[in-house]
């Protein structure tokens, strides 16, 4: 498997977004990943999206409600993301099951996945229970075409970590760059 990056946009306050083209078993996709803190604009990267000639996969916190995936209400952003999504070739892959979990147990759709429409029969989108400790929950994708990749979620045991870095930072008089870099904590397993 290799790849390569073909955009990347981090300057905008209100979009970050990297696409990169994978190479995996005489296959090419591309995947893109997004984030709009406020509110996905797609006038920003529409001609980019229109580029695009391998399947891909768009994913991303959008922090867009619409009632078509699940939302209660529509801002003009979603209305114009709908009427852009109407008219590409892409298809979204999201049903109405949240994404998004707030601290007071609201939820919301806001984390959308789309593929190219030729994709649409070839994959399996679902989300997970499976938070992470984060207030948005994973979209799990599967394509038929790569299905002798690994499929496997890491867990990650943040407590003993966290309890010896703490523990490290106090046994120190100055902490500095230097000497936190210096910590070693690969025993742990992950």
């Amino acid at each position: 498997m290799s790849g390569h990056v073909i955009f990347e946009n981090s300057n905008d306050p209100n979009l970050e977004m990297l696409a990169v083209e994978i190479q995996s078993h005489n296959v090419t996709f591309t995947i893109v990943n997004i984030y709009a803190p406020h509110g996905f604009d797609i006038h920003q990267v529409q001609n980019f999206f229109s580029t695009l000639k391998t399947r891909t996969f768009i994913f991303g916190d959008f922090n867009l409600h619409h009632p078509f995936w699940g939302g209660k209400t529509s801002t003009p952003k979603s209305e114009e993301f709908l009427d852009w999504l109407n008219q590409s070739h892409f298809s979204i892959l999201n049903t109405s099951t949240p994404t998004h979990i707030t601290h007071n147990f609201t939820s919301s759709v806001i984390d959308l996945t789309l593929c190219s429409a030729a994709l649409l029969n070839e994959v399996y989108c679902y989300v997970s229970d499976c938070t992470f400790e984060s207030d948005h929950l994973p979209i799990v994708v599967s394509w038929s075409k790569l299905t002798n990749a690994t499929k496997y979620l890491k867990t990650i045991y943040w407590n003993p970590i966290l309890r010896d870095s703490n523990n490290f930072l106090q046994s120190i008089a100055d902490p500095t760059v230097e000497i936190v870099t210096e910590k070693n904590f690969a025993h742990y397993k992950y």
